[in-house]
């Protein structure tokens, strides 16, 4: 038997999915505050002041002895304890929406938490610490939100988030992070005038209604969107003499991302280059390449986002806007990133663009499972060739 309590939303108990009718809304209010801090003694002066206010009634105390009898009664199984000069419900916090919710945002999950909200959280609850809460909860809700549009976004999915960002623009106009994430849309869905244009009013619209200009953040997306792009080649001379893997090079047609990985010696780089330099032309807004060993991928995304144009003063300071900034550039392009020598999958996943339509290929001593399982790339693993053919790596 599995009891689960749901308050993002109108406040609800369900038995195996079959409603429990807990009473009227204020013992309901009663439950609520109890599950807000399940497993932990809430005092009876705690209770009576978020339950009924500042002043509550001479007969408030009596009602709530009444209420926690009737809760007990209703939720046979599920424990509520006198204890300390308060009440404590025994529960699993993750049977509870609310801190369900809260785990899965502290788990990089925002996504599946957001599928928990029905509504308004504790719909229906009256009562300024009720107000409080539901102001504080509607607060996370929203960051979460924007949390998943980032990974959309990083996902590539621009052109489908553009009617969705510009209703949700259109209800926060002076949001200036929703604004950015409606920009990066826009110019992933080739409607870069859009884009800016968007920026424009924004801009007007706090000047005019706060006194105040847009973030530097925001700023900074605008300019790498006006500046006109480059197509960098970075690649290295192509390695002389290469033959054989002739398996192993046509399976790095397949997908998006695909990972090279084997001992050293096995010629993982000379591989992924002669491949590169063989498809070069399928990629016609360029290459990018870097030498992973040692190296911070903040520094990478940092070097990246210069060889794609944007001039160093305009390269924003907070790391989360740079992976924006390079995720905006590659926006609707169609490049090629060699990734050489990665250390791990963490190393590796700053640096993955927004779109598929760009190719990434990644070189290890590690096997990566973390990019094949999370990332849907497509492993090329090598064996040592006989020891006339072994290529240096």
């Amino acid at each position: 038997m599995t009891v689960e309590f749901f308050v993002l939303g109108t406040p609800e108990v369900r038995r195996d999915a079959a409603l429990v009718e807990v009473g009227h809304a204020r013992q309901l209010s009663v439950l609520a505050v109890l599950l807000v801090d399940v497993n932990q003694v809430v005092s009876v002066d705690k209770l009576l002041a978020r339950v009924w206010g500042d002043a509550p009634p001479r007969q408030a105390k009596s009602a709530l002895y009444s209420y926690i009898s009737r809760l007990r009664a209703a939720l046979h199984g599920v424990p509520i304890v006198r204890r300390s000069g308060g009440y404590v419900l025994e529960a699993d916090p993750l049977h509870v929406d609310l801190h369900r919710f809260r785990a899965l945002v502290g788990e990089g999950r925002p996504g599946e938490a957001m599928a928990l909200v029905r509504g308004e959280p504790f719909e229906g609850l009256r009562g300024a610490w009720f107000a409080g809460l539901r102001e504080t909860v509607a607060g996370e809700i929203t960051a979460a939100e924007l949390d998943h549009t980032d990974a959309r976004l990083a996902a590539g999915e621009h052109r489908a988030m553009v009617a969705e960002l510009t209703t949700r623009t259109a209800e926060r106009p002076l949001d200036e992070r929703l604004a950015g994430q409606l920009m990066r849309a826009l110019t992933g869905a080739d409607r870069r005038s859009d884009a800016l244009a968007h920026y424009s009013r924004l801009r007007d619209r706090l000047a005019d209604e706060l006194g105040l200009d847009p973030s530097p953040a925001l700023r900074d997306l605008a300019t790498s969107i006006q500046r006109p792009q480059w197509s960098p080649r970075q690649l290295p001379a192509p390695p002389q003499g290469f033959t054989g893997r002739e398996a192993e090079l046509e399976a790095l047609g397949d997908g998006p991302i695909v990972t090279i990985t084997g001992p050293a010696g096995t010629g993982k780089t000379w591989l992924a280059l002669h491949w590169a330099h063989e498809h070069a032309a399928d990629y016609p807004d360029g290459q990018l390449f870097v030498d992973l060993n040692g190296r911070d991928p903040a520094d990478v995304v940092r070097a990246f986002i210069t060889a794609l144009g944007t001039a160093p003063d305009g390269i924003p300071p907070e790391p989360h806007a740079q992976t924006a900034l390079y995720r905006t550039l590659l926006a609707n392009r169609r490049m090629l990133i060699v990734l050489d020598d990665a250390a791990d999958t963490a190393q590796v996943v700053p640096l993955l663009p927004g779109t598929a339509l760009c190719r990434v290929v990644v070189t290890s001593r590690e096997r990566l499972p973390g990019l094949v399982t999370a990332h849907g790339a497509r492993p090329v693993v090598l064996q040592p060739a006989p020891e006339h053919e072994q290529r240096p790596e």
